[in-house]
């Protein structure tokens, strides 16, 4: 990162590189966090590794925006232009007609839509309709974009319950249709019990919770 671009100013002239030595690392560090590198080796050496997910981006983004030199070009006119030293305006106009161009001339890489798909944990088939159930960040839900079946984590009902929407919980409710539940909270009478929760599915496949009640306690 400190020398992109230096291969293309001859010697002795001052190099262009690509963020500063405080924010380099977090640079390094939001790419390992989103999935795009991965770090290797021993605990004598690290080394960074380019994931399948960053190879995938490199694939179908146009050649000129992964270009260290014009990240590192970008980086001296933001320097320029805090120091007064270069028009923000003019900048920004430029940014504004490369992307204008990019929209209408760059075509889609054949594919982009699978290599950018992302790996998404399976964790059964979906009650509904037979398709695969995936996590993301804010649950469970069936691949079929026309299904749906979905299990939040955020889920009211079980918080109702006292209790969160996990991922063991998750794959009971998807493989076996039900799952026990002990010590759950009542507000109404301020006692616990346990109980089996059921879930069903609807016509478009949304799921509806449904309580067995074993013995309170």
């Amino acid at each position: 990162m400190e020398s992109a671009s230096s291969d293309e100013f001859p010697a002795g002239v001052e190099r262009k590189g690509i963020g500063t030595p405080a924010t380099r690392a977090a640079i390094i560090e939001k790419l390992v966090q989103k999935g795009f590198i991965e770090r290797r080796g021993d605990k004598k050496t690290k080394y960074l590794c380019s994931t399948d997910k960053g190879n995938a981006l490199v694939t179908v983004v146009p050649e000129q925006i992964q270009s260290p030199s014009m990240t590192a070009d970008w980086e001296e006119k933001l320097l320029k232009i805090e120091h007064g030293e270069y028009d923000s305006d003019a900048f920004m106009g430029e940014i504004s007609s490369m992307v204008s161009g990019l929209v209408k001339t760059y075509e889609a890489v054949k594919g982009a839509d699978v290599l950018m798909q992302p790996e998404r944990k399976v964790i059964g088939s979906c009650p509904a309709c037979g398709s695969d159930v995936c996590e993301t960040a804010k649950g469970w839900f069936c691949r079929d974009k026309s299904c749906k079946f979905a299990l939040w984590k955020e889920n009211r009902f079980f918080q109702t319950l006292g209790k969160q929407m996990t991922e063991e919980l998750a794959k009971q409710l998807v493989n076996r249709g039900k799952a026990r539940l002990t010590h759950c909270y009542s507000r109404k009478s301020n006692r616990y019990y346990d109980t089996t929760v059921h879930v069903e599915t609807g016509e478009d496949g949304a799921a509806a919770f449904k309580l067995e009640f074993g013995g309170k306690k």
